[in-house]
């Protein structure tokens, strides 16, 4: 025992007892940090889970005395008329033309995907400049609209109607962002004004489109107004709208978190495509059919190759027919098109739908009237139902339950770590070296 006391080993074994009770309440710390960790980890996923799916609220707004309510967009596209274009064939390729050059034309000038006379251009001497022939047998826009009012107020309706690029072709749109190429709705609405009605005339037979001021008219779309009006006819339709309000904070959070696009966000394909200048679901949709015609022909139709916005190749007959022979296949692709909801989306519906005259009538115009029925007293109300804050503060407090543990006090473990760091430093090498005395020593003896 005297010569274990000289070696110091009778202060050792005292030390280790010291150091039982830190050591197993450590072992007791570790134990429960293991069993508890997978909990924590499955408890911190449901809540980031929980936090991006459900990070927007919807709600009803009624307080209405001064909201200002958008006019809808009007979108005017021609309708084919088999007389107008024979008659304007005969003076463009003469009396005695083939008769198979007017059905090819009637599908370049009125193309709606599928272009069945374009087989026999192989043998066919068919007109190649579809610009040109869009020029001749298309309506312009003063031949298509007149008379047109606003609140009864008299305005030049090719001022307002302007030129825009659809699948349908070149249509005239009232009250359009992408016609206007601005992001604001220029014709509202309020309490001062009350609630507004257009009035135009229209000189041929039109599919009449009503539609979001971001929207475009486009193919198999199922929720927007369209109606078909022949000449002789009069058209009028009472609509109400429901709008959605997008709280400020609402820009602030990702697309994936708000599941809606602004206007000015717009996609990758919208970039390489440029058709339109700001972001729509239609938009979208029309834009990403253009890039599979690429994709499947390098090609896209002569109505969405615009050479004063985009570098867009043009297919000729060739092309046509390959866009013919994928028609179906673009249909079911473009519904698995990437594309979000619009973010300012209102919502129309028809209060009174005028019905159609089916008596012949003299008269070679329709008239037709668009109107709101009232100034809406509801709207939604995008709002942000959990912000970053709240996430900081749930898994704040998710940490603390666990490990009993704040900022505060991991801040004062640093504070304490780099203050004492070459007391801490030097335990374990008198741990180490104090254990290889020890054993060194149980050696000798034995």
């Amino acid at each position: 025992m005297r010569w274990l006391r000289e070696q110091n080993l009778f202060g050792l074994a005292v030390n280790w007892r010291r150091l039982l009770g830190p050591a197993l309440k450590g072992l007791l710390y570790l134990a429960t940090f293991v069993h508890t960790m997978p909990f924590f980890v499955r408890v911190s996923s449901s809540l980031l889970e929980n936090f991006f799916s459900s990070s927007v609220s919807f709600n009803l707004d009624t307080i209405y005395v001064n909201w200002n309510t958008s006019f809808p967009a009007i979108t005017v596209c021609e309708l084919y008329n088999g007389e107008k274009l024979w008659d304007l064939s005969e003076i463009q390729f003469g009396v005695e033309h083939d008769m198979h050059i007017d059905d090819f034309v009637s599908e370049i000038v009125f193309f709606h995907g599928i272009c069945s006379s374009c087989e026999k251009c192989e043998t066919l001497s068919c007109p190649d400049n579809f610009t040109l022939l869009l020029e001749v047998f298309r309506s312009k826009c003063h031949e298509l609209i007149i008379e047109c009012s606003y609140r009864n107020q008299l305005f030049d309706c090719c001022e307002q109607f302007l030129p825009i690029h659809t699948e349908y072709g070149v249509c005239y749109s009232f009250n359009s962002h992408q016609a206007r190429k601005v992001p604001h709705v220029q014709y509202t609405n309020n309490r001062m004004t009350g609630a507004a009605h257009l009035n135009f005339i229209a000189a041929a037979d039109i599919q009449l489109h009503v539609h979001a001021p971001i929207d475009v008219p486009f193919h198999y779309s199922e929720g927007m107004i369209r109606e078909t009006v022949l000449r002789g006819n009069f058209k009028e339709l009472v609509l109400n709208v429901i709008e959605v309000y997008n709280h400020e904070s609402v820009l602030d959070l990702t697309m994936d978190q708000r599941r809606c696009r602004y206007a000015h966000e717009r996609t990758n394909i919208s970039q390489q495509v440029g058709i339109y200048e700001f972001y729509s679901y239609s938009g979208c949709v029309v834009e990403c059919t253009v890039a599979l015609q690429l994709r499947h022909c390098n090609c896209t139709s002569h109505f969405m190759a615009v050479p004063s916005k985009n570098s867009l190749p043009v297919c000729d007959h060739r092309g046509l027919k390959c866009l013919s022979y994928i028609n179906e296949q673009l249909h079911i692709e473009r519904k698995s098109c990437d594309c979000m909801s619009s973010c300012d989306e209102p919502e129309y519906n028809i209060i009174y739908n005028s019905a159609d005259n089916d008596k012949e009538t003299e008269e070679e115009v329709s008239h037709i009237r668009v109107a709101l029925v009232e100034l809406p007293t509801q709207r939604y109300v995008r709002r942000v139902a959990k912000t970053n804050l709240d996430l900081l503060i749930s898994v704040g407090g998710l940490v603390s339950l666990f490990f009993n543990t704040s900022a505060l006090r991991i801040v004062e473990a640093l504070f304490l770590f780099v203050e004492y760091r070459k007391v801490l430093c030097k335990w374990p090498l008198i741990i180490f070296l104090g254990t290889r005395r020890y054993l060194h020593s149980v050696f000798r003896m034995s």
